[in-house]
């Protein structure tokens, strides 16, 4: 199923979460995007206040990663608890034209968001729409975090919680086997950062 919708966000953030208790003390912010908790999700925009457009698709199995529309997307996996998987602002308002996301009931999800247009007006308010988003929903067994399309916004966002973050966000990359290569490969990866970074 695919729908689309035009939503209200304040505060620079909207949910993907069953209609349960938020457990924000388990939130995971790594990537700047998409921050998974114990249950549910939040999504953070790049405006602080006003209207972005949503669309959503619910499939039964990964999708081809179609990326040439999209200036970033990252995956996470999601846990729904209630069986009411859902896109809201988190103020309680969910768009009608959006659809539940687990139609396969409680248990794990693997979640693709595709976004464009976050670094247009960063932490502003709009009276219209400037960003869009693709939500994408199928089973899946929980998998560690992967960032698919990067940006300046989602690389900042890696390189302050390199400290923090746990082992769940891997950038750029599937997982690879071997523990001591993998750690090598991110203190390559935070070191290309901060040259990126610094150059700006």
């Amino acid at each position: 199923m695919t729908t689309s919708s035009v939503m209200f966000v304040n505060e620079g953030i909207f949910g993907v979460s069953d209609d349960a208790q938020v457990p924000m003390e388990t939130v995971r912010w790594s990537n700047g995007l998409a921050a998974p908790m114990d249950h549910g999700a939040w999504i953070l925009t790049g405006i602080n206040t006003g209207p972005v457009r949503v669309e959503a698709h619910c499939l039964d199995a990964a999708p081809p990663v179609e990326a040439t529309e999209w200036e970033e997307i990252v995956e996470i996996s999601v846990r729904s608890t209630a069986g009411d998987l859902r896109i809201n602002s988190g103020y309680d308002i969910t768009p009608d034209a959006l659809p539940v996301l687990n139609p396969h009931g409680p248990g794990w999800y693997r979640m693709r968001v595709h976004a464009s247009g976050r670094s247009i007006n960063p932490d502003g308010v709009s009276d219209e729409p400037v960003e869009d988003y693709l939500i994408t929903v199928w089973p899946q067994e929980p998998a560690e975090s992967v960032v698919i399309r990067s940006s300046k916004m989602i690389d900042e966002a890696l390189l302050a919680n390199a400290d923090t973050t746990s082992e769940e966000t891997i950038p750029h990359a599937t997982p690879e086997p071997d523990d001591t290569a993998e750690r090598d490969r991110r203190s390559d990866t935070r070191a290309r950062l901060l040259r990126l970074l610094q150059d700006d």
